[in-house]
């Protein structure tokens, strides 16, 4: 082995079989739907062997749930990264609208949409995503009590954050079915209540700010 030569590790190699896998699994979920991907198009879109797929997941719904939760993390990640290069007086829950909006209008969101509506009819599958959904919305939860204390605080905190969900996932199947109106219009009534609720409660950055002056 050369100089400088890393060998990878057995620990690194099955990681990196894992991700190739996910990614394969979101790649045909995307570009041929849920009905037409076959374990044969993943294995051979991620350059692996079938044994290998056994290896790592122990039946289709198992990596298609871990492909969806993959994407979840994906997008979880994606919208604080950018939420947090936004500047600071623009990090409001408008802006969070805007950016989710974004993020809905990507691929990742069709590969999820694959597998919500396929587990409609597949009790496996539900199982599986009903799990990783329950840990998604924990996170999106506590991430909007982080950038949102005085929003999070109130009541209706939490129904605010499903509500905000179900909005834009209807209107990124308008979106994706060429009704391109009807999902502006969505979006736009759903940035105005943000709006609205922002002129009601101060955000994060208005007592952050107000903490500071009452510093001595």
């Amino acid at each position: 082995m050369s100089r400088g030569t890393h060998r990878r590790t057995q620990g690194e190699r099955r990681a990196h079989t894992h991700a190739a896998l996910l990614d394969a699994t979101v790649e045909c979920l995307v570009e041929r739907g849920y009905g037409s991907t076959s374990t044969n198009d993943i294995i051979r879109l991620a350059g692996v062997s079938r044994g290998a797929l056994l290896h790592h997941f122990a039946s289709k719904a198992e990596l298609m749930g871990e492909a969806v939760e993959h994407v979840f993390d994906r997008c979880e990640m994606e919208f604080r990264e950018t939420f947090a290069a936004l500047p600071v007086e623009d990090r409001t829950l408008e802006h969070a609208v805007g950016v989710l909006w974004t993020i809905f209008q990507g691929p990742s969101f069709d590969a999820a949409l694959e597998l919500l509506v396929a587990a409609r009819t597949d009790a496996e599958l539900r199982t599986v995503l009903l799990r990783v959904l329950a840990r998604f919305e924990r996170n999106v939860v506590a991430d909007f009590g982080v950038l949102f204390p005085a929003s999070a605080a109130t009541p209706d905190g939490v129904a605010m954050v499903r509500f905000a969900f179900a909005a834009l996932q209807g209107a990124a199947i308008a979106h994706d079915m060429g009704l391109y109106a009807e999902a502006e219009e969505i979006i736009g009534f759903l940035s105005r209540l943000a709006r609205a609720q922002a002129e009601v409660l101060p955000t994060w950055y208005e007592h952050e700010l107000h903490d500071k002056e009452g510093q001595p």
